[in-house]
């Protein structure tokens, strides 16, 4: 586990270096004595759990867990207080816990396991990948679909995500041109039909579900690189070239909106 420890007093970052030494599940540790060089730090390196100081002079810890989950949401947050009534607070940004100063090695190493065990629990089966192209995979494996308009389906599926999307509007991108009338209407029904066999058969057809005239897939069952930067996940916008599921041209609206967040960011 690579651990981080922010805290603008030094003596403090000594004692917590002391505090850890030989803790079997650290693989790495870092200390900062400003949030800024943390910050910095976890834009461009791998963090696992970070211990951060409620009270410092530059930057709270409230705020600068909350800059750090921007860069990372996977990354467990453990607070470090003098003060108990700040405890609460801790939860406010999804944190797993915290310590009270001053702390003893057993504290410590107790939320190093309990971070360990958050990092332990098994990921989504399913990863989606839209940059530059559409790719998605099931426990490892790349998942391949016997027809393309069930795949762009699943695609488009994907693109909607809790906007979901009528047989109308799929039909208008799936058969541009082409009139929904009843035998249109006909081959959506055959090619949602197509896509839920094939991802029942995949053991994943709980990923898409029906809300009365719309179809979503299920956001929380996914892995996905949109989302991950429509959440703001900055390791995420940064690896965004320009392209999104290029095979596509109705996925022209949300690259010019992938665009604009990445301009955004780089402003």
């Amino acid at each position: 586990m690579k651990v981080i420890c922010v805290d603008d007093e030094q003596p403090i970052l000594d004692n917590f270096r002391m505090k850890v030494k030989d803790l079997p599940e650290i693989e790495s540790l870092q200390l900062f004595s400003d949030g800024n060089e943390a910050l910095k730090w976890a834009e461009i390196n791998q963090v696992d759990t970070a211990f951060l100081d409620m009270e410092m002079t530059n930057m709270t810890g409230i705020e600068l867990a909350k800059r750090l989950k921007a860069i990372d949401k996977n990354i467990r947050i453990v607070f470090v207080t003098a003060f108990e009534q700040y405890a609460l607070d801790a939860f406010g940004v999804d944190a797993i816990g915290y310590v009270l100063k001053p702390y003893t090695r057993e504290e410590i190493h107790k939320e190093i396991q309990k971070a360990a065990l958050v990092r332990s629990r098994p990921p989504k089966r399913v990863v989606i990948q839209t940059i530059p192209n559409f790719v998605v995979s099931v426990d490892g494996k790349a998942l391949h679909l016997d027809r393309a308009k069930p795949e762009e389906l699943l695609a488009l599926l994907v693109d909607r995500a809790d906007a979901g999307i009528t047989a109308g509007e799929a039909i208008a991108c799936l058969w541009p041109g082409r009139p929904a009338d009843e035998s249109t209407q006909s081959l959506y029904r055959v090619t949602f039909h197509r896509l839920m066999e094939a991802l029942k058969e995949a053991g994943i057809g709980h990923i898409i579900e029906s809300e009365g005239r719309k179809r979503y897939i299920v956001k929380d069952q996914v892995d996905c690189d949109l989302y991950h930067i429509l959440d703001g996940n900055t390791k995420e916008i940064k690896t965004y070239d320009g392209e999104y599921m290029r095979e596509y041209s109705w996925a022209e609206s949300r690259n010019a909106q992938l665009n604009s967040i990445k301009s955004a960011f780089e402003t």
